[in-house]
């Protein structure tokens, strides 16, 4: 026979029955419970603990220095920046985002992930461990998205679910950050790019540009005809904003064509027959709506179309003095 007693022999009835429950009171603690010599009380929430008391709480004051600090050293790489639509889209990189993280302390970002046929679909969190405080934010990235022409599918399909996920992780952490401090990030970037562009030899920050773009198949005169100027016209704060444009291109957050237009050249005969030169054009877009039901490109109005001559949107155009 074991000797060993039996649970049931040992916690009978009533022993059960005047076990008091936890009321989650801190005064009801038990001295493990304690960390840091008294200084620090801590409480198990799901898959994270979550702190009552901290030795050294959180300050914003010093969480601003440090992460404009380094902004200032991370230049372009803590922002990305391009024109669309007249207006200026730009925000803090995912390497801006986790330096917020790593800065604001105390805190977890996780990630929960589906996926159907064409969309992964993420939802990340972040969650202050001071505070308490949970934000989730949800982001869907298309599988489609074109990463390089060079990778083979399973590598870009790797590569596309890591953009989403980081996308989804810098969402979640900029979501709950001052705003006031992202901007004042953004601006100590684009300063210290600037200042730092300056330094260098001109020549040499514009080849190194290029260069980056030329790797991705964008050519000289795309980027050119993006600035608006030939490259050796371009000033410190055209070089910082090409930089913030990589930025975006590198996480996939703007394509190649969407940043730099594929240049369509069709010379005019008559230039042709006169030996002149032409420089070639930036396509542009939708010009005006068609008669015939499409919208066409302003390269096949102002080359292609046997009916331009008479047209009532050619004509439009035409009055107002642009160059049709």
């Amino acid at each position: 026979m074991n000797d060993v007693a039996k649970p049931q022999d040992i916690l009978d009835a009533e022993i059960l029955e005047s076990i008091q429950p936890f009321s989650g009171m801190p005064e009801e603690l038990t001295p493990t419970a304690v960390l840091g010599g008294g200084q620090a009380l801590q409480q198990v929430k799901t898959d994270y603990v979550t702190a009552v008391a901290v030795q050294k709480p959180r300050s914003i004051a010093r969480v601003a220095k440090n992460v404009i600090e380094e902004a200032r050293m991370a230049g372009a790489g803590f922002y990305f920046s391009w024109p669309q639509g007249g207006k200026q889209i730009e925000g803090l990189s995912i390497d801006g985002a986790m330096c917020f993280a790593r800065n604001y302390g105390n805190c977890v970002i996780d990630v929960d992930d589906q996926e159907n046929a064409s969309h992964y679909k993420f939802k990340a969190y972040f969650i202050d461990l001071e505070s308490g405080f949970t934000s989730p934010r949800k982001f869907r990235q298309r599988k489609g998205q074109k990463v390089s022409k060079k990778m083979d599918s399973e590598r870009q399909e790797d590569i596309v679910y890591q953009i989403g996920q980081s996308k989804a992780i810098r969402n979640a952490i900029l979501r709950v950050m001052p705003e006031w401090l992202k901007a004042k990030v953004i601006q100590a970037a684009k300063q210290a790019e600037i200042a730092g562009i300056k330094e260098e030899s001109p020549a040499l920050a514009r080849a190194r540009v290029l260069e980056f773009f030329e790797a991705r198949g964008i050519s000289q005169d795309r980027v050119e005809a993006k600035v608006g100027k030939p490259a050796d016209e371009w000033s410190a704060e055209n070089i910082a904003d090409l930089r913030g444009m990589a930025t975006g291109l590198s996480e996939g957050r703007v394509s190649a064509d969407e940043l730099f237009p594929v240049i369509d050249y069709k010379p005019d005969p008559q230039t042709l027959a006169t030996g002149e030169s032409e420089q070639p054009q930036a396509e542009t877009g939708v010009c005006r709506p068609c008669p015939n039901g499409d919208d066409m490109l302003e390269s096949y109005c102002n080359t292609e179309c046997k009916s331009r001559e008479g047209c009532p949107s050619w004509a439009e155009e035409d009055a107002t003095g642009k160059e049709g």
